[in-house]
């Protein structure tokens, strides 16, 4: 199957259940998933056994975000128990985009971190400094690992959201702020190509170099969690129609880049707004 559909991104309280219908929860994860054989619609734990995925969903889970800047720690801790008690096993790692952003009738709203050092020189428009997009802040990636492991004590699977697409489209004086704006980085990199006032070249093959960028960065996540077991990748939330040959581009480069690998995960999209 060379696009694996993550049909099971449901967020309902069921969760974990096997194929006997038994119910299970706070059990390390033990090994990826994979499409299950007879049903294509379930995921198989390493035993064979259909795993049904279900859980809570919230935007912090990743990146602290809110209407102060810095904005406040999330409690991840006190997340993951709240999951538990539930006895639900997945989550989305909500990755945002922007440090600052705004959607209609909303106040600004802040988000740290993110996944490259701001280190000038130079102020980026936001007054902080600009990015360089060839250095990896190793505090984003430590924060990434960190919650997926813990995740995993847990027997809690993780998909982990590479780009997120909503924003981009829907939100005021959000793209002033991306880090791809060429007045927001050191490496003059320019990803500004407009469609409907919103800068949606991003999420297309349109221009090389910025490709070449998003799979560096892609490729340092993979890096940073791909022997863990609970696993899973989304390429983008909400990324339109447009994205839909980008997209297969990344389901292909993550496949290439865990091939080697010790481990492969199951790596997919979902739903493409509007009109996916």
């Amino acid at each position: 199957m060379t696009v694996t559909c993550i049909a099971v991104l449901v967020f309902i309280v069921l969760g974990l259940l096997f194929a006997d219908g038994s119910a299970a929860s706070g059990q390390p994860a033990k090994g990826c998933l994979r499409v299950h054989p007879a049903n294509p619609r379930y995921f198989a734990d390493a035993a064979g056994r259909a795993v049904y995925l279900t859980g809570f969903h919230t935007w912090m889970s990743l990146q602290d975000w809110g209407g102060s800047d810095p904005p406040e720690p999330f409690d991840y801790g006190a997340y993951l128990d709240m999951l538990q008690e539930h006895n639900v096993n997945f989550i989305r790692l909500w990755r945002w985009e922007m440090p600052r952003f705004q959607y209609s009738g909303w106040s600004d709203y802040y988000c740290a971190p993110h996944p490259w050092e701001r280190r000038g020189p130079g102020e980026a428009l936001d007054g902080k400094p600009k990015f360089d997009l060839t250095r990896f802040d190793g505090a984003y990636f430590e924060r990434l690992r960190g919650r997926v492991a813990e995740a995993a004590k847990r027997g809690i699977y993780v998909s982990v959201m590479l780009f997120e697409g909503h924003c981009m489209q829907f939100a005021e004086q959000g793209w002033q702020s991306h880090p791809f704006l060429a007045e927001n980085n050191v490496n003059d990199m320019n990803a500004y190509a407009v469609a409907a006032g919103r800068a949606l070249g991003l999420y297309t093959l349109e221009t090389p170099e910025v490709t070449a960028l998003q799979e560096a960065y892609v490729r340092k996540v993979i890096d940073t969690v791909n022997d863990l077991d609970n696993v899973l990748y989304e390429v983008s939330n909400e990324a339109g129609p447009y994205s839909t040959q980008w997209q297969y581009h990344m389901i292909r480069f993550i496949r290439d880049c865990e091939a080697s690998k010790p481990r492969q995960h199951p790596v997919g999209m979902t739903f493409q707004f509007e009109g996916g």
